[in-house]
């Protein structure tokens, strides 16, 4: 369980959430996509968008490789302190020991906070488009998302480990008799007096429900293979046009954790890729669904199929009104599937977090010991993260273009679904023909206010374009509430 928890994190560090722009790193910095995307890139965002015109019209064929959208926000930790901790993660290094009280405030600091990793790697994108047949698009996507956000309760046991309030015992050890007594919990604060306590125990337990009651832990990889059509459907040219899409999708899964406590009632699943040879315990032994890893890459534990629908309304290809239905569907996962059983926490041996890798330490809770308990299950069939999107841009001259955009969730059933709507404006402006500059501002789904900025080159009238933007650029100037993020492209090609 210790290792299927510090995925949570590892997971985004090696490369990593539904993001509303996906992989496509020219809508990162621009607050808005539905209106914006076109060929390979509204594969996922709006399929409706594979009609339009060529922004180039003598190049048809569009192809791009190793698109990347990373970000990482924390509303507990400064930008120094997220850097530090996630390099941390990312090098498998710990930090120097906390005293009790930097235990104690970082429990405090850490409840009810937000934390979420969200990524994209869009490894390959191909699109053909003309006049006569319209649009169509390949593209094979990686997802990873992260999103925790831990009650009052548990973020003190997490951080404080067996010293936490809920325990109101410890057993402490006498060094020089090696006999043991049961000291009540207080703020003990002598280096060596602490040394001496093997664990601390609950006289009065609650359930893992109780404990964890408003807390949640996600955790989703996927890897999505997308073919999408769009082309015109009715409309006279320069007056108005209407445009509608359709994107068929096959999804392999990677990982999938789903812990969270509504109303004291836990739900908590997980099917993770044996490439990571997470220790189960004994349950592995009975568990139907068990497999084992082959070859050198991760091996898939799950699949589905999703399916994207889009309309747009252009008006004297000026004004675009697009709307889009994406990831209707489901997926099923088939290995390494388990369920956890609500059990009584008694008592802990840990000591605690020493850094803010709080999804790490987790692991302490649960094993063979009996706190968490884990139950083998055939199959797991859960919904895609359904959204609805809404859209709307103008063109202002040759130069500039400027829209809002909506990203609302429709269902909550799976791990990669946003925690509320996300509404967006922004736009991109180009001073001169080969630059073009995006910014705009973003506020909802898993993150506060942020303002995304953007840079891209196009060179030899579209034949090559590269850029590079960042989600968020408030975190440049504040250390409070910080989100990094980084969004780059350098290989698209237009022919």
């Amino acid at each position: 369980m210790k290792k299927i928890l510090t995925l949570l994190l590892l997971a985004g560090a090696i490369s990593s959430s539904a993001q509303y722009e996906i992989s496509s790193f020219t809508s990162t910095g621009r607050g808005g996509a539905t209106s914006f995307v076109t060929d390979y890139q509204a594969c996922g965002i709006n399929p409706a968008n594979l009609g339009w015109d060529a922004e180039f019209e003598e190049k048809r064929f569009t192809m791009g490789l190793t698109e990347m959208t990373f970000s990482i926000h924390s509303e507990a930790l400064t930008k120094d302190e997220l850097r530090q901790e996630f390099k941390t993660i990312i090098q498998n290094k710990s930090t120097a020991d906390w005293t009790i009280d930097e235990k104690r405030q970082a429990g405090k600091d850490f409840a009810n906070s937000g934390f979420a990793i969200n990524g994209d790697l869009g490894s390959f994108g191909f699109a053909f488009n003309s006049e006569a047949f319209g649009g169509i698009a390949f593209r094979i996507n990686d997802n990873f998302n992260t999103y925790t956000r831990l009650n009052e309760t548990t973020s003190d046991m997490i951080f404080m480990g067996k010293f936490s309030s809920y325990f109101d015992s410890l057993v402490y050890v006498d060094p020089s008799s090696m006999d043991t007594t049961i000291i009540e919990n207080y703020n003990m604060q002598d280096p060596d007096s602490i040394q001496n306590v093997a664990n601390g125990f609950a006289n009065v337990p609650n359930m893992i429900g109780e404990i964890l009651n408003g807390s949640e832990m996600r955790l989703s990889w996927t890897r999505e293979y997308n073919l999408s059509y769009g082309r015109k459907i009715f409309g006279k040219d320069d007056v108005i046009e209407i445009f509608g899409g359709i994107g068929l999708k096959y999804i392999q899964g990677f990982a999938m954790i789903d812990i969270q406590s509504v109303d004291n009632d836990l739900t908590a699943f997980s099917s993770v890729t044996p490439f990571f040879n997470i220790d189960y315990g004994s349950a592995s032994a009975q568990n139907p669904s068990t497999t084992t890893q082959s070859g050198a890459l991760p091996n898939s534990v799950g699949g589905g199929f999703g399916m994207d629908f889009g309309l747009d309304l252009l008006i004297k290809n000026k004004l675009k009104i697009a709307m889009a239905v994406t990831n209707i569907g489901s997926m099923t996962w088939k290995g390494n599937v388990y369920s956890m059983k609500d059990t009584l926490v008694i008592d802990t041996y840990s000591e605690g977090l020493n850094n803010y890798n709080v999804l790490q330490t987790i692991g302490d809770l649960s094993g063979d010991d009996g706190v968490f308990s884990w139950d083998g299950e055939k199959e797991l069939t859960q919904k895609l993260n359904t959204n609805f999107r809404f859209g709307a841009s103008f063109l202002i001259g040759e130069i500039a273009q400027v829209g809002v955009d909506v990203i609302a969730p429709m269902n909550d059933e799976s791990p990669a679904s946003l925690e509320k709507a996300i509404i967006g404006f922004g736009g991109d402006v180009k001073p001169i023909p080969w630059l073009r500059l995006s910014a705009g501002f973003m506020t909802g789904g898993n993150y506060d206010f942020s303002i995304p900025l953007g840079l891209t080159v196009i060179t030899q009238k579209g034949t090559w374009e590269a850029g590079i933007a960042s989600r968020d650029a408030i975190t440049f100037f504040t250390q409070n509430g910080p989100t990094l993020s980084l969004s780059t492209g350098f290989m698209r090609f237009r022919f």
